[in-house]
């Protein structure tokens, strides 16, 4: 907008331009005024004005990653598993996650909730980023991250809480999303007791974190790819 407005008192005070424009008082002024700096607005960046059509490509690469996890969990002997491999899918997945939610928060894609659900999904991709590294680098830090796992999983629970109690803007109820929340409130407390003193056995946490994949990532993708009113709660 500073740029747009140089450029508007560059052409009121450039006598060629000037004399084109109406005198002050006319309509016609303000029309012309309004045409120039609609022709001067610069375009909005690629990722900020096709970020809704990022959400079910990032929601099945993060299904992969947290897939990924569970197999690996599944698999306590690491018989079959690559704690490599996982560690660099979940850290791709991580990463990705954060251009989409900063357009999100650019835009304001979801009205008042934006900066709520932005949030939320932030966490969970500086976790998942944090998860990958480790196991990449193979960082003995499951205690840390395990107490982080459990905050997660709490603030998760405020998050099911709204869900269950707030109507939604478009009219009925957010009890999908209220679910989503809910097994990520029990995912991340698991995985967090996992992690920390072993209390739960591994196998445990890669039958939850599979189901998650499915249940909270690759089918609200599938609503998501679903035209304009056949999306379900989306």
């Amino acid at each position: 907008m500073l740029v747009v407005g140089l450029c508007l008192f560059v052409i009121g005070m450039h006598p060629a331009w000037a004399a084109t424009v109406p005198a002050a008082g006319g309509g016609g002024a303000a029309a012309s005024l309004a045409q120039i700096a609609k022709e001067l607005a610069p375009a909005k960046p690629f990722f900020v004005t096709t970020d809704g059509k990022w959400i079910a490509p990032l929601m099945y690469i993060g299904s992969f990653a947290l897939l990924a996890n569970g197999l690996m969990h599944l698999d306590p002997e690491r018989k079959k598993a690559n704690e490599f491999g996982v560690g660099l899918i979940t850290t791709i997945a991580g990463i990705m996650w954060w251009p989409f939610l900063i357009a999100m928060m650019v835009v304001q894609g979801l009205g008042p909730l934006t900066n709520l659900v932005t949030g939320l999904a932030g966490m969970y991709a500086f976790f998942f980023m944090a998860l990958g590294f480790t196991q990449i680098f193979h960082v003995e830090s499951r205690r840390q991250l395990g107490a982080v796992a459990i905050f997660i999983g709490w603030l998760t629970g405020v998050y099911a809480y709204f869900f269950l109690t707030t109507p939604a803007p478009t009219g009925g109820t957010w009890v999908y999303h209220f679910t989503i929340a809910l097994v990520w409130f029990i995912a991340m407390n698991l995985a967090g007791l996992y992690m920390l003193k072993g209390w739960i056995k591994e196998r445990v946490v890669g039958w939850v974190v599979s189901f998650a994949a499915i249940y909270t990532f690759a089918v609200p993708a599938v609503l998501w790819s679903m035209p304009p009113g056949h999306q379900g709660p989306f």
